[in-house]
């Protein structure tokens, strides 16, 4: 069976945020501001997996609104 046989049956992908959209670092900024850094690739993969029909979903064990800001740019509101 192909990669794409096996990603045909997958309707929902649910990934987490901290250490798989990004490399799991926290940054913490002047005035307690908690920065993350993002993949463009990642972004890239979900818009694609969407544009196949797909839904797609993040988890998150931290509140952030950076992750919103992510998650809105990549089409998962």
């Amino acid at each position: 069976m192909t990669l794409q046989d096996r990603c045909r049956r997958i309707e929902l992908l649910i990934v987490d945020v901290d250490g798989v959209l990004t490399d799991g670092s926290i940054i913490y900024g002047d005035n307690e501001v908690e920065l993350k850094v993002f993949h463009v690739r990642d972004g890239s993969g979900l818009k694609l997996w969407q544009q196949a029909g797909k839904r797609s979903a993040i988890v998150s064990g931290r509140s952030a609104k950076m992750v919103a800001i992510r998650a809105a740019e990549v089409g998962i509101g």
